[in-house]
């Protein structure tokens, strides 16, 4: 093998490693940025669409994001108070989780002969000061989002500044392929974006509704959370229904037939949402793989931690439609996609 080429790899991998250890230690600012880069996407064609009704932009936009900022303080609100409900009666459920792990010893002593396999647990030592982290977390979330939406608002009012600077950066050539990708980016993330909301908000309400019936407690909580989790492929369907199951396990034990009927109807709505309605609403727009999902999934989220899983797939399409659109990138996009023969020809002939 050439020597050169050898040499151009290593350089490659050094400089991948390189911009993973700036992107972690540049965490705090990249992703506020990056959030709102995500919500430009959405939000664009709501200014637009405000903006043909003949509000003045800086309106549409004002309209825009305080329409944002509402939700997400509404989710943030709603998160504090269910945490805060949840510590106030924890000691019913730590009455339940001592009186559940004592009978678990007890059962693996009597029929298995093992003793002290389970350890003995402080969990009021151990639940507390995590439920307050995540509490503290939901509002510091918050905090951080006034940041973001600056962002928002500056990127939204730079927009129609966007064109003429093209204009004046680039030939024409260059121009055309430089519109061409970012609106092929805007409508696909955006796409991707408004279709996953749609799709959670209905999610959430399906479980909390689901909880609802099944006398399961602080439902509109873990409603919350199924809409939330959503974002997250694949680990965030396994969590909900782990974490509803449990719930209901020790809410109601001795008794296993309310927690075995709430496994059974989120795990129903988790698999129908996501291999029916889901593929039906996205179908094959994203053209990503399901290894380069679960990759950008794992890499992000080691590298930002919960924000990264919930950004790991626009931030995959993003990637690929950049490749797709510059030739010696090309090869690389053809590799993030679907392996679908129509796909495939469809880069290669763009």
């Amino acid at each position: 093998m050439d020597s050169g080429k050898i040499v151009v790899a290593l350089l490659g991998i050094v400089v991948l490693f390189l911009v993973g250890a700036v992107f972690r230690a540049a965490q705090i600012v990249l992703v506020p940025l990056v959030v709102a880069g995500l919500l430009f996407f959405v939000l664009a064609p709501v200014v637009d669409f405000l903006e043909r009704t003949r509000l003045p932009r800086v309106v549409a936009i004002v309209v825009s994001v305080a329409v944002v900022l509402g939700f997400f303080f509404m989710l943030g609100f709603v998160v504090h108070a269910g945490i805060a409900s949840f510590i106030k009666v924890y000691p019913r459920y730590q009455h339940r989780l001592i009186l559940l792990f004592d009978d678990a010893k007890q059962l693996l002593s009597n029929t298995l002969g093992i003793v002290n396999v389970v350890p003995d647990i402080n969990w009021a030592r151990t639940l507390r000061p995590v439920l307050l982290s995540v509490s503290g977390w939901s509002l510091k979330f918050i905090g951080e989002l006034g940041v973001i939406m600056v962002f928002v608002v500056f990127i939204l009012l730079e927009r129609p500044y966007f064109q003429p600077k093209l204009l004046s950066a680039f030939d024409e050539a260059t121009r055309a392929k430089v519109t061409e990708i970012f609106d092929h980016i805007s409508l696909q993330v955006g796409r991707y974006l408004a279709v996953k909301l749609f799709i959670s908000i209905i999610t959430g309400i399906e479980v909390y509704l689901a909880l609802l019936l099944l006398h399961v407690d602080f439902p509109v909580l873990w409603g919350i959370v199924a809409m939330v989790v959503n974002f997250i492929p694949n680990i965030g369907a396994l969590f909900i229904i782990a974490i509803t199951t449990l719930m209901a396990f020790v809410e109601f034990y001795p008794a296993y037939e309310r927690p075995l009927v709430t496994f059974v109807v989120i795990a129903a709505i988790q698999i129908i949402m996501g291999n029916f309605v889901d593929p039906r609403l996205l179908g094959n727009r994203l053209n990503l793989s399901p290894i380069v999902i679960l990759i950008s999934l794992i890499f992000w989220g080691w590298l930002w931690g919960i924000v990264g899983a919930f950004l790991s797939v626009p931030i995959a399409v993003v990637v690929k439609i950049i490749c797709d659109n510059v030739p010696a990138l090309r090869p690389f996009g053809i590799f993030m996609g679907s392996g679908k023969i129509r796909d495939a020809r469809a880069a290669g002939t763009r």
